[in-house]
């Protein structure tokens, strides 16, 4: 548990780790989805046939996607893709099983760390130098790579926060620890607003409608909630100029559409889709080459923006049938939680990543499935998802010991009569 605990501290600043730092987390990070599974120590998750089907859908694009890139070029990316989709989510199922501390240590670390990006982007946005990262356009990336992966990473921490809230976190003791709560809701906020990036903002909005429909018995607290969040930014955005600089999501609304510049990107994402579209129409079958560099559409360098059509343009057919697999299960899931009441935290976590997905360059990379894979594996298990787990009361003991003393007299009792009869 340790070391996963440092794997998602580090998780929403591994695209801006030095390199060594780089190659070592992400050595660490495969070495363990893959030395776990040569031990067997895996667990059956939540609709494993699909699962197991992206695994080999993953494994069979390496020797199909060879339209431009060879079979050695396709090897890295697909064995990414493999332990990710056909490996991963079986081990993570079987340290959820093992450890009912998993979800809450994991979730927990991967807070601290992203709040410190949070706080790194609000602080560029006002205008501030960090670690040598300053906005781009006016958009924030923190301590990620790009103003995206800040927007995702922002969007899975509201959650997190969001579910420890709503459930009341009794376990978290003090009153001081639900302030805290509220004060990481309020910087992950900010720091999603510092990206503005709208289909971050979009992918949370679903996720947090999700997470409310599921826990929707206290919905007294979302709103007492929601009150806390908007009266603290506004406190900040009136006594203080650190919103000053902030590019509102009106502002990125007008230049996402191309109403105040030439460059509209969603234009730009509808290029990417058509192009890979008329690849694919021309060779259903086999993709192009797993590498991003095999994945340059309409001007050899922009990604397709959409996991969808990526994988069938990039990986061939059997692997876009394995990635919409997924994106279904991931909508049945959400469903069956919103009507069974349970699971409001990784469902949100789940729907959140998938809606991003669909928008953006999102394929092989771990930092972006790491946090999917442990919400599957929390609803898996059917433990309380993100919430942190309960400790036993020693009244609760004391009944237990009580009870099992008295249905072993009871057996003793009828094992007599049985005898004496």
């Amino acid at each position: 548990m340790g070391a996963w605990s440092v794997i998602a501290f580090l998780l929403p600043m591994y695209r801006q780790l030095p390199d060594a730092a780089r190659v070592l987390w992400f050595a660490g990070v495969f070495s363990l989805i893959v030395g776990s599974a040569v031990f067997l120590r895996l667990a059956r998750p939540l609709f494993p046939g699909v699962w197991l089907f992206a695994g080999l859908a993953s494994a069979i694009a390496v020797l199909t996607a060879t339209d431009t890139a060879t079979i050695p070029e396709n090897a890295f990316v697909g064995a990414q893709l493999f332990a990710v989709l056909g490996l991963a989510v079986f081990v993570m199922t079987a340290n959820v099983r093992r450890s009912r501390n998993f979800v809450a240590a994991f979730s927990l670390s991967f807070l601290a760390g992203q709040s410190a990006s949070s706080l790194a982007g609000i602080a560029q946005a006002a205008g501030f130098d960090v670690l040598g990262i300053e906005t781009v356009q006016g958009r924030a990336a923190g301590l990620s790579s790009h103003p995206n992966v800040l927007g995702l990473m922002s969007s899975i921490a509201i959650l997190v926060c969001l579910t420890m809230l709503l459930r009341g976190a009794p376990q978290l003791g003090t009153s001081f620890a639900r302030v805290a709560l509220g004060a990481l809701t309020v910087v992950n906020v900010g720091g999603l607003l510092s990206t503005g990036s709208l289909s971050s903002m979009m992918s949370a909005g679903i996720g947090v409608l999700v997470t409310v429909a599921v826990m929707r018995d206290r919905i007294k607290h979302f709103v007492l909630a929601v009150v806390a969040t908007a009266a603290s930014l506004w406190f900040v955005a009136e006594f203080t100029s650190v919103f000053n600089t902030f590019r509102s999501p009106a502002d990125r609304y007008l230049q996402v559409t191309g109403q105040t510049t030439a460059d509209s990107t969603w234009d730009i994402r509808k290029l990417t889709y058509e192009y890979a579209w008329q690849s694919i129409k021309e060779a259903p079958l086999f993709g192009r080459g797993l590498p991003a560099e095999y994945g340059g559409t309409y001007d050899g360098i922009t990604l397709t923006h959409n996991i969808f059509l990526r994988a069938w343009f990039q990986g061939g057919v059997l692997l876009a049938i394995a990635v919409g697999a997924i994106i279904i299960a991931i909508a049945v899931a959400a469903i069956r939680a919103v009507v069974r009441k349970q699971h409001g935290g990784a469902a949100g976590v789940l729907v959140t990543i998938a809606a991003f997905a669909l928008t953006s360059a999102f394929f092989e990379q771990p930092d972006y499935w790491l946090p999917a894979i442990v919400a599957w594996a929390a609803i898996s298990v059917d433990s309380n998802g993100l919430q942190p787990p309960q400790r036993w009361r020693q009244s609760d003991v004391h009944v237990g010991v009580r009870e099992s003393v008295s249905t072993r007299s009871k057996a003793r009792s009828a094992g007599d009569l049985e005898t004496t009869n």
